[in-house]
């Protein structure tokens, strides 16, 4: 327990340390302040956009819900990056010879020393993400009218359940990999071919991507990519754990 205590101690003071957590917080509010006005301004943006005798564009007064979706569409595109980012930089020590034979002659168990870790990574994003949901939230009922609870509620369950996914992702993929460039650019083109999965017909139900178009969906609805999304994550987590604990020492520059 003292190890897996002092674990999350260390990757808590990293993330201040380095500012990584800032970062987050920053990234993240960045467009829970954006995202609102987006929405506001919308139809004028797209009337300047195409202020032409050959071309005009006319667009709907924005709605509440709209505020919200243009914040997640932001949100989990960047700040997505950054979050996977985060967790695979928690596994850096293992990237360097010195510092990975270090902590690999001293537990026999290494999900002991990274699963703390990730987990306090998962903690730092969900919090910066709710952050900037709210932030959203009360920009929007400002500006654009008033939204329901429900809506905000299933929004955010569904997005850190997906930003806790893609970082587990990346995880794992650090794991596999023990460079950090490496894993971050192998990451980031799974990210984005990810939704991809959504074409596929027979996943269409199960495919984790559907939890970013929450908008006019329930949690009920959402239950088969909520599912999919903790079989993914516990799989990531627990495959990276085992491979870790069968991987050889790094003696190389």
């Amino acid at each position: 327990m003292s190890l897996i205590l002092a674990s999350a101690r260390v990757e808590t003071r990293r993330l201040t340390r380095s500012g990584q957590f800032i970062g987050l917080l920053a990234v993240f509010a960045f467009f829970g302040l954006s995202g609102p006005g987006l929405a506001l301004y919308m139809p004028e943006i797209l009337a300047a956009a195409a202020g032409t005798e050959q071309l005009t564009i006319e667009a709907a007064d924005a709605r509440p819900e709209d505020g919200i979706a243009l914040f997640n569409q932001s949100a989990m595109q960047l700040g997505l990056i950054l979050a996977v980012a985060v967790a695979i930089t928690s596994l850096s020590w293992d990237a360097r010879p010195g510092s990975s034979i270090f902590y690999r002659t001293r537990v026999r168990h290494l999900a002991r020393l990274t699963v703390p870790r990730l987990a306090i990574d998962w903690v730092a994003v969900i919090a910066s993400y709710t952050v900037a949901l709210l932030l959203a939230a009360g920009l929007t009922t400002m500006f654009l009218g008033p939204i329901e609870t429900g809506l905000i509620v299933t929004v955010g369950i569904a997005s850190a359940l997906y930003l806790v996914m893609a970082m587990s992702i990346g995880y794992l993929i650090m794991a596999l990999t023990r460079r950090t460039a490496a894993a971050i650019a192998a990451a980031t083109v799974l990210m984005l071919m990810l939704p991809l999965l959504s074409n596929i017909d027979a996943l269409t139900a199960w495919a984790p991507t559907t939890l970013l178009a929450t908008p006019g969906l329930g949690l009920a609805d959402l239950a088969a990519p909520l599912l999919s999304a903790v079989a993914v994550s516990a799989a990531c987590v627990v495959t990276a754990g085992f491979v870790a604990n069968r991987q050889s020492l790094r003696r190389d520059a």
